[in-house]
């Protein structure tokens, strides 16, 4: 691409060509030959779908503020009397973006876009999804300059992927909290929410087959309503987490009888003994439950993390190693492959509902593995000691066969006094930009880390998990003064143009001026 643009500057000639100075920053952006194209009182937006209305609207108030409009523009269908595209207007079509000779990355192939900056300006993607990305980008654009210089912008993200985990098990976050999170995400071109329901600590909606485990702050159906008519409305998916067999304490208080019991006879009340066909019945009624609750999400995350804590180990828990021979008849098998056996039976209720399941990493990462998970599980790689205590590291997995999902733990958001989330080398707004990859897993905590290829078909994506130690220590609304700084630099790794700043303190002026959406996002 040959631009004479440079980073860190704000002059008027790359407000009227903002494209590479935003973030994230496009793929491509060439300047072309012609007339500048305004945004004014006489812009419309021409559509030649009717389901792309609402994301017409929203980029119509949008711009209402960018130009300071007395009202938004017109919408009409192309099809409409009188809908002859003008020089100051706004065509959005969905069909295949032509994308010329520049390279479009594997896993961005479903969200790409073109905007050509002519007049009138065109956008056109191949689904409202990408759409949805496009707009985002010249609603930027528009609140840098609303006079454009001719342009063509070509855009997809490098990881089909872009997640960020809210701990919600431990500490509740209402739902008026959530819908900011999803329009600073939509905002910063994030397109996952991972909602971790259900802890120790507490179960945050309300499961119709056994509403006595909720919580008292218990999202009503309604509230649930609202977050996923507001992700579906920005294009953003939800997968929702029932943490098991382990971090059970609060779904177990009121069922002694299913918590696991040592062979020494303690009882650990946070962990559920499955080789128990009523306590496997009772978690596969839950599952059922989250798959309707959530009927528009691809994938349930199924936890599976922190079982064998001391004072679990395989060798205390002799029932959950009979129950797996008992099933399959392999006299070898232990307790931790009994983890593994529960889980594919779980997995297999999934995918009997068309979705597919998530774990995290615990139980796909030991050597020795009588019974395996099945490949049809993905794996959520978030602590992985591979050189360290000869665990399989995220290459291997790949090797074998599994999809990976980087949620590396050096770099998770804790609410704790004792964790800095603003100014660590890691941990941070600049850590999130500078160090941190989307393809580099842990491997060892601290220090090595396994890269994989981001074109690889195992790759599925990544993302950044907010987790809460302390659920006293900080407010949800202090949590989104220090986490919502973390969305521009997650937003930027994850769609990973090649022409991004280099570093965090080099990010453009521009940048930093649209870093977060409207006060009142794109109404």
């Amino acid at each position: 691409m040959n631009t004479d643009i440079q980073h860190n500057t704000f002059s008027e000639t790359n407000q009227r060509f903002p494209w590479i100075d935003m973030s994230p920053t496009v793929l491509h952006a060439a300047p072309q030959v012609g007339l500048v194209n305004s945004i004014n009182s006489s812009t419309r937006i021409l559509i030649n779908d009717e389901c792309l209305r609402t994301l017409a609207t929203r980029l119509a108030y949008g711009l209402t503020g960018a130009a300071q409009l007395q009202t938004p523009p017109q919408i009409l269908l192309e099809s409409q009397a009188g809908a002859q595209a003008r020089a100051s207007d706004i065509e959005l079509r969905l069909s295949t973006p032509d994308t010329g000779d520049v390279a479009i990355p594997v896993h961005g192939a479903d969200e790409t876009y073109r905007i050509d900056v002519t007049q009138p300006i065109r956008v056109t993607a191949q689904n409202p999804g990408a759409m949805a990305r496009a707009l985002t980008t010249l609603h930027k654009a528009a609140r840098v300059s609303t006079v454009l210089d001719p342009a063509v912008i070509i855009d997809a993200p490098a990881y089909a992927e872009r997640s960020v985990m809210i701990d919600m098990g431990r500490r509740q976050f209402g739902p008026e909290w959530i819908i900011c999170l999803l329009q600073e995400m939509a905002w910063n071109q994030l397109n996952t929410l991972h909602l971790h329901l259900t802890d120790n600590e507490g179960v945050r909606v309300i499961f119709p087959s056994h509403p006595d485990i909720s919580s008292d702050d218990a999202w009503s159906a309604a509230d649930l309503k609202r977050v996923l008519d507001t992700a579906a409305d920005y294009h953003i998916e939800v997968i929702p987490e029932l943490d098991m067999p382990g971090h059970m304490d609060w779904i177990l208080r009121d069922k002694p009888q299913w918590q696991l019991k040592l062979n020494n006879g303690s009882v650990v009340s946070k962990a559920i003994d499955f080789s128990i066909a009523p306590a496997r019945n009772f978690l596969k009624s839950l599952f059922t439950d989250l798959m309707e609750m959530f009927p528009q999400s691809r994938y349930i995350h199924l936890g599976a993390d922190e079982y064998f804590l001391q004072p679990i180990t395989p060798d205390n828990t002799p029932q959950l190693a009979q129950y797996v021979r008992d099933e399959t008849g392999n006299l070898e098998a232990d307790s931790e492959d009994a983890v593994r056996y529960f889980i594919n039976s779980l997995a297999e209720l999934v995918q009997e509902k068309g979705k597919i399941a998530r774990i995290w990493n615990d139980s796909a990462v030991k050597r020795r593995q009588v019974i395996a998970l099945k490949k049809q599980v993905q794996i959520e790689c978030w602590s992985i000691w591979g050189s360290r205590r000869g665990e399989l590291n995220a290459q291997e997995l790949v090797d074998a066969g599994y999809t990976v999902l980087n949620a590396h733990g050096d770099f998770y958001f804790i609410i704790n006094k004792a964790w800095d989330n603003l100014f660590h080398a890691k941990h941070s707004p600049h850590g999130i930009y500078d160090v941190w990859r989307a393809n580099h897993f842990m491997d060892n905590a601290g220090a090595s880390f396994t890269e994989i290829p981001s074109r690889h078909p195992a790759m599925a994506g990544a993302g950044v998990q907010l987790w809460i130690e302390v659920p006293t220590f900080s407010s949800p609304e202090e949590m989104w003064t220090q986490f919502r700084s973390w969305l521009l630099p997650l937003g930027q790794r994850t769609w990973d143009s090649p022409n991004a700043a280099n570093r965090f303190k080099e990010l453009p002026l521009i940048a930093l001026a649209v870093a977060n959406p409207p006060p009142v996002p794109w109404q």
